[in-house]
């Protein structure tokens, strides 16, 4: 598709990386959306009540330096210090999200498995004998036995498969 001034479409994208590397005060962030007639709009401010897509610029030259600017995250901390690709930050979130629910999953069968041992030991039982913080062996009342019994059958309906 061809704009009328005679670029294609793709140019555009590189003509406002390249306008704004090269200007005094720049942004880091440049917003795109695409207008009504179809053609697609770039700028440093977000337009309002149309969806845009922030794209960001990282390692721009300012005019008369020969160091890039460091991009700042959006929690303001300096992202200069972490050399990381964005691709790359992004695969180590995804790796600590998929170990965080690996050990929630762990953790969740050690319960359930935990609460099918109490039920096995207890159900058939009357009579359930437990060490209290003294040391002594103490026959547990069947009251007691009986709310165990249904805290892990209720545990186990929830939360085991």
């Amino acid at each position: 598709m061809k704009l009328k001034t005679g670029f294609k479409l793709w140019c555009l994208p590189a003509l406002v990386i390249i306008c704004a590397s090269v200007t005094e005060t720049h942004a880091t962030e440049v917003f795109t959306w695409k207008g009504q007639d179809g053609v697609v709009h770039y700028s440093d401010m977000p337009p309002e009540n149309v969806d845009s897509r922030l794209i960001r610029v990282d390692g721009v030259y300012k005019a008369g330096t020969t160091v890039p600017e460091p991009a700042t995250q959006a929690d303001g901390n300096d992202a200069g210090t972490d050399t990381r690709s964005v691709a790359q930050q992004r695969r180590e979130k995804i790796a600590e999200d998929r170990e965080a629910r690996r050990e929630a999953r762990e953790e969740a069968e050690r319960l359930c498995a935990r609460h099918q041992q109490r039920l096995e030991q207890m159900e058939p039982a009357r009579r359930v004998f437990y060490t209290d913080d003294t040391g002594e062996s103490v026959r547990m009342d069947d009251d007691q036995r009986m709310a165990l019994i249904s805290e892990s059958k209720e545990f186990i309906a929830k939360n085991c498969r």
